[in-house]
């Protein structure tokens, strides 16, 4: 493959130090050749340092597109190569743009030929090639962006993005490829971080090898013994209630969440920012291992699912802030997904509580960190009850299979 006309890396700050560790990255990079590279720094004073690094991406699609560029590399700081098969994209499929590194989610498509695919739902930002054609279609259609996370913007150019909003927006026509083995990961352990330090660092302290301290300090410990049928209520069919974090857990992530203050509104509406995405202040990785280790087994218990792939289940996740005064419930609505989880995170709020209307039953846990599974997409119709007084956290994670949730439930 041709090398680029030009790299782009986005950084959080341009220092001298950190142009040597780039350098030095991109002679592994064989497409980069002796390319012309561009560092953009974001503003990491901006209220939000996503809308920053998306802006950033935007800048580069612009100066791409003025300099009359044919193909670009676009880097997020944290890029780090991790192999060299680059002949691969010696393809004569054709493109407009190329994940160079990526978190799947599955349901790609690959070539006979070998070695690339057609991507399916992917999380990733951080390294991807570029073409003329795919700069003219990413910046034609982000004038209504609304400055959604670059990831997302991607994903529904592709129409790919689960959020139907998004997809009634952009017209999901990019053509990508991507390589079945990355090309470039994310460097969590090296890369240059945005400035956030956790507030309880211990919450992020979890050693898949070896668990059992974050185990003892997190989950409910009858959960943890697999007591399902002892623990479960079943207040509606198919919604079960149960333990599943410690009080201590609850108290430490809405600290976090608060310590990050980043509030959005994942449905891009024009309404109060009530959530967070797990993802952004790095906690989405231990989350859904937690998830896949203690609630996974009792779900596939509960609802009697058999075969394997109901073991990959893919979960989106967020903490959730309600507030009596401003955005205090949110309306019924079905969710886009196989099943939904709801964690009560504080209980020193009034109002709140799942209702679900065909049943006329209102699902309100009475200790943080109990938590209710339900049946997503059909026949579960809910909504958040008002609070009337304080704040209610939760953490609500929606699942599915594949690629993608189904098509938008209004989260």
């Amino acid at each position: 493959m041709k090398k680029v006309d030009s790299v782009f890396i986005i950084t959080s700050e341009d220092t001298e130090e950190k142009r040597e560790v780039f350098s030095s990255r991109l002679k592994s990079i064989a497409i980069a050749g002796d390319a012309p590279v561009t560092i953009i720094a974001y503003d990491d004073n901006h209220s939000s340092l996503e809308i920053s690094r998306t802006q950033c991406h935007h800048n580069v699609w612009q100066q791409a597109k003025d300099k009359n560029h044919k193909s670009v590399l676009v880097l997020e700081e944290n890029f780090s190569p991790s192999a060299s098969h680059y002949h691969i994209l010696n393809t004569s499929e054709p493109w407009e743009l190329i994940y160079l590194g990526r978190k799947s989610h599955g349901s790609d498509i690959p070539f006979e030929s070998g070695g690339l695919v057609v991507p399916g739902y992917s999380h990733g930002s951080y390294a991807y090639l570029l073409n003329d054609v795919g700069i003219a279609k990413l910046l034609n259609a982000s004038s209504n962006q609304k400055l959604i996370p670059v990831s997302d913007f991607l994903m529904a150019m592709q129409g790919l993005h689960p959020d139907r909003d998004l997809q009634k927006q952009f017209s999901g026509t990019l053509t990508a490829l991507a390589p079945m083995k990355n090309f470039i990961e994310e460097d969590s352990g090296k890369s240059f971080t945005d400035g956030y330090k956790p507030l309880h660092p211990q919450l992020f302290d979890l050693d898949v090898k070896d668990d059992a301290a974050w185990v003892r300090k997190y989950i409910n410990p009858q959960l943890a013994q697999r007591e399902f049928d002892l623990l479960c209520d079943e207040p509606i069919d198919n919604v079960y209630c149960f333990p599943l974090f410690t009080p201590l857990f609850c108290k430490e992530i809405i600290e976090e969440a608060e310590h990050f203050g980043e509030w959005t509104n994942y449905r891009q509406k024009d309404e109060a920012p009530i959530d967070i995405k797990l993802s952004s202040f790095g906690f989405d990785e231990i989350y859904s291992y937690a998830l896949k280790k203690f609630l996974y087994p009792l779900v596939m218990h509960k609802y009697q699912l058999h075969g394997e792939g109901w073991k990959n289940l893919i979960s989106q996740n967020f903490i959730v802030r309600y507030r009596a005064e401003n955005q205090g419930h949110l309306g019924l609505h079905n969710d886009g997904s196989y099943l939904s989880l709801i964690v009560t995170l504080n209980t020193d709020f009034e109002g709140g509580g799942t209702y679900f209307p065909k049943f006329k039953k209102l699902v309100k846990a009475e200790q943080p960190g109990h938590a209710s599974v339900h049946p997503g997409l059909l026949g579960y119709l809910h909504g958040a009850r008002p609070v009337t007084k304080g704040k209610r956290y939760i953490m609500a994670s929606f699942f599915f299979t594949g690629s993608r949730p189904f098509a938008d439930g209004s989260y």
